[in-house]
């Protein structure tokens, strides 16, 4: 059981490290590919000096429950995988 229990939270630490690469990748895909217009776009200069925003804020608890679900998803995963492993070896023999 703590084999299995270990084995479950590699995986989940695995799901959660392939979606921060993932992210971290496509931003930076996105912002070397990322051409403005400029041109037209903002006819005067009061829109630009206060309404635009850069980034995104996140509190810190929003950070602790989308890893959290993470890993959960990883931890589901791999118990999946593995009763079906144990389901289809059990009707095999």
């Amino acid at each position: 059981m703590k084999k299995t229990l270990i084995r479950s939270l590699i995986v989940g630490l695995i799901f959660a490290f392939v979606y921060y690469a993932i992210q971290i990748i496509r931003g930076m895909y996105l912002s070397m590919k990322y051409v403005p217009e400029i041109v037209n776009k903002n006819t005067t200069m009061d829109y630009l000096q206060h309404k635009i925003t850069f980034g995104h804020e996140y509190s810190s608890m929003w950070r602790i429950i989308e890893f959290s679900s993470l890993m959960l998803l990883g931890i589901i995963v791999y118990l999946s995988w593995k009763i079906m492993r144990n389901i289809t070896t059990a009707t095999s023999k």
